[in-house]
């Protein structure tokens, strides 16, 4: 069962682009990952979701449901956190989330075993918390009521690198409790620990879908050639270098690049696999999703 669809989803803000034919699944049980620089539209797309903006064209649904229409219908079944959250300053966050707690009526047990696994002090001041802080609040929040989908825009955002790895381990116990985990991030290391798929977004358009296993796969490598030499290889591209060695990147079978290096000439070879960071880049600047 697909618990979010969109097809075709456009949005534009007068003249200015939000999203570009946007299409997407997101199955029950996964956690998806949507991956994209600031700008790139994860924050359009999630709103729609909530049902705070409607889009210009194309069609989405939640549930079965579409956002907007059946928005109070759908949004009880899940878990929101914007990428900034703002909360009355003045009230003390056991409050705040006590609060949340009444209006999506359960109790606060929840609260303070969330609130103890992240590190969160409920007496503080809304005010005088840090931006992480106040991140863990929305966070809270947004799961209070144990949803069936949670969505997320840039979650871990200023939490220090533990806290980090605490937020992905709540993510696979909700998970485990059948969970639907919609993740906006640019944070390429917690989308390979945590993410089961991943959508690339850039400048409105979904330029691949794929699964980190998959993306290993391809077997993409980096390799330091020295001397600097001009190699040709179907796969093999060059991607930088100066007057002592050349840097390639490689997708394809071992074999044959192994082939090549060995009848070049070569005094000096480095030969890693590439980052998630690197691969997503690769298919950023190409544009194409290829």
């Amino acid at each position: 069962m697909d618990v979010i669809t969109s097809v075709n989803l456009k949005k534009y803000y007068g003249s200015a682009r939000g999203l570009e034919d946007a299409t997407l699944s997101v199955r029950e049980g996964e956690i998806y990952g949507f991956v994209g620089p600031n700008g790139s539209g994860k924050t359009t797309f999630i709103r729609i979701l909530a049902g705070l903006i409607h889009a210009s064209a194309g069609t989405v649904s939640v549930f079965g449901m579409t956002p907007g229409p059946d928005s109070a219908a759908i949004n009880k079944d899940i878990g929101y956190m914007p990428g900034e959250s703002f909360y009355y300053p003045e009230l003390k966050v056991g409050s705040v989330l006590s609060f949340f707690a009444r209006e999506r009526g359960c109790g606060t047990e929840r609260m303070d075993e969330l609130a103890q696994a992240l590190d969160l002090d409920l007496d503080k001041r809304i005010d005088a918390l840090s931006f992480g802080n106040r991140k863990k609040v929305g966070i809270v929040a947004a799961m209070l009521h144990q949803p069936r989908l949670l969505v997320l825009d840039e979650p871990t955002t200023g939490l220090d690198p533990l806290v980090q790895r605490i937020f992905l381990d709540l993510m696979r116990a909700e998970q485990r409790r059948g969970t639907t985990v919609f993740l906006s991030s640019h944070n390429l290391t917690e989308v390979e620990k945590v993410c089961d798929r991943v959508a690339l977004v850039k400048e409105g358009k979904i330029l691949l879908v794929t699964t980190i296993m998959d993306l290993v796969k391809q077997k993409h490598k980096r390799l330091i050639v020295a001397p600097a030499l001009d190699l040709s290889l179907s796969g093999l591209s060059k991607n930088g270098g100066n007057e002592h060695e050349t840097y390639y990147e490689y997708r394809g079978e071992t074999v044959p690049l192994l082939t090549l290096l060995a009848a070049s000439g070569l005094s000096d070879v480095v030969i890693r696999d590439a980052t998630l960071e690197e691969i997503f880049i690769g298919h950023y600047e190409r544009g194409n999703g290829q």
